[in-house]
Formats: C-alpha cells, sequence, structure tokens
C-alpha cells in the first residue's frame, strides 16, 4: 500500500498546487482577495477534472513534459498564462516545488537532448 502511495505522490501534490497557483494569478492579474473569481473558478475545477482523467497519474511528470495534452486549446492557453505568471513568484510561496521543477526540467531537457544524439547515429 505504501508503494501505492508513492507512486501517486507527484499527481496528489499537483492537485493541491494547481489551485494555489490559479488562486496566485487571480489576486495578482484580477485583484481578487480570498476568493477567486468566477473565471479563474472555471479554470481551477476544469484543471482539477482533467488531472483526475490523467491516464498517467502513477509516476506522474508534470504536463508540460507529456506527450498527450488533455486540455482544449482554449484552456491550455489560459492554464499557460497562470503558469507563466505564478511559476516564477512560487519561489516565495513554494520554494522547494520551485527548485524541484526547474532541476526536473533541466533534467527532462537533458535526456531528449541525448536520446535525439542516439537517434542521429
Amino acid at each position: 500500500m505504501q508503494k501505492t502511495a508513492k507512486e501517486f505522490k507527484a499527481w496528489e501534490r499537483e492537485k493541491r498546487l494547481i489551485p494555489k497557483m490559479i488562486k496566485m494569478y487571480c489576486r495578482g492579474k484580477h485583484g481578487c482577495r480570498g476568493e477567486v473569481c468566477a473565471e479563474c473558478r472555471k479554470l481551477t475545477d476544469y484543471a482539477l477534472f482533467r488531472l483526475e482523467k490523467c491516464p498517467f497519474k502513477k509516476n506522474k511528470q508534470f504536463c508540460s513534459f507529456c506527450k498527450v495534452h488533455c486540455y482544449k486549446p482554449d484552456m491550455r492557453e489560459r492554464i499557460k498564462e497562470v503558469m507563466k505568471y505564478s511559476g516564477p513568484r512560487m519561489i516565495l510561496s513554494h520554494p522547494l516545488f520551485a527548485f524541484k521543477h526547474v532541476f526536473q526540467m533541466i533534467a527532462y531537457k537533458r535526456k531528449l537532448k541525448k536520446e535525439a544524439g542516439k537517434k542521429q547515429c
């Protein structure tokens, strides 16, 4: 049972973090204090719904690493805007998550570069 909990740890963390990032965005861009606006609430609900339906819950990586995009194009653009705004600000509110994300992104890009090098040979 403990192994299963570990396999879904990143997915669970993301379920808690997405609403925080959207709330940070809503506060900064829309000036909302406390509750998020209706538009951001809709985005939060949609993001959590898509995350719940994610076929890669087990040992999940960040959605930006994924080859399959679950979001509708307009919602994908909106969540990208939220991530672009909230991401740098996460260093102050959630520094461990922010730095872990940066390190995982670097490792992922190195892996892609290494795989591309192998395909050329």
